[in-house]
């Protein structure tokens, strides 16, 4: 009996440990604007792979075109990503580290940086394409340019587009059956080193509207706490999260859109 007791609260204290990481895992997507991010990434798919695919031959343009965007709807579907990426962060959640994030969360210098960050989603594409017209005329300081450099590199956002990029192309060709090359890791690596420059450059022009209205004091600021540790293990956690999240849903896409090609891919 008193074995099954033991047995029994230790199965009592390992289910509430689970409730507690769910709840903080809801806070931590709450805080940190994962729910706006996940609702604006069909959108950002289209973006990011319409200027990766200027780089294939025209063939595999023509192929893969006019399929993303119905695909990234279909499969990057907010709340089907949502529920797969908490199983994945559940499965790799640090209590001490996530404390100290939801910490720095609720602070006033990060809910601040996060009402901007939605209000630009929600700003919609027409007054980002305005400021982007504006930059002609009025381009940024080259401070400012740098310390969104810097920003990017902390958040590593390039980085996360470009293997987003790269692993939902693989993904889809593979899943479409495509004969996928010997050399792959080195067609992959020769990609990427394509688009990084023109990812990083969205990111640039899509970071200075986001921030347009924060002083340089505070992304400094921003920038600093994106490195603590704290931090960076929640980044990086999420990054991973949503790059397997979408590789498998990108497989199952090239799966889905097999049948809808004229031809075999490759």
């Amino acid at each position: 009996m008193r074995i099954r007791g033991i047995l029994f609260l230790a199965a009592i204290t390992s289910l509430r440990a689970q409730d507690t990481a769910s709840v903080d895992i809801d806070d931590a997507f709450r805080l940190a604007g994962v729910r706006t991010l996940l609702s604006a990434l069909p959108a950002h798919v289209n973006e990011m792979t319409a200027a990766a695919l200027g780089q294939l031959p025209s063939d595999q343009r023509l192929q893969f075109g006019p399929l993303i965007h119905d695909v990234s709807l279909k499969f990057l579907d907010p709340d089907a990503f949502s529920r797969q990426l908490k199983t994945y962060f559940a499965s790799h959640y640090n209590a001490s580290k996530m404390a100290t994030f939801l910490a720095l969360e609720r602070t006033p210098a990060y809910r601040s940086m996060h009402q901007m960050e939605a209000a630009s989603e929600a700003s919609g594409i027409a007054a980002r394409r305005n400021f982007e017209a504006s930059l002609k005329t009025d381009p940024p300081t080259p401070k400012r340019v740098a310390i969104l450099q810097r920003l990017d590199e902390a958040m590593q956002t390039t980085d996360l587009q470009v293997k987003i990029v790269a692993g939902i192309l693989n993904a889809m060709s593979a899943g479409m059956g495509a004969q996928m090359p010997a050399d792959l890791p080195a067609q992959t690596a020769a990609f990427t080193a394509k688009i990084r420059p023109i990812l990083a450059g969205n990111v640039l022009i899509h970071n200075l509207f986001i921030y347009r209205n924060a002083d340089d004091a505070d992304l400094e600021d921003y920038i600093e706490s994106a490195r603590q540790p704290a931090v960076a293990w929640f980044s990086r956690t999420l990054h991973d999260a949503i790059l397997a999240v979408a590789a498998d849903r990108a497989s199952r896409a090239g799966e889905y859109i097999k049948s809808k090609l004229t031809r075999p891919f490759n």
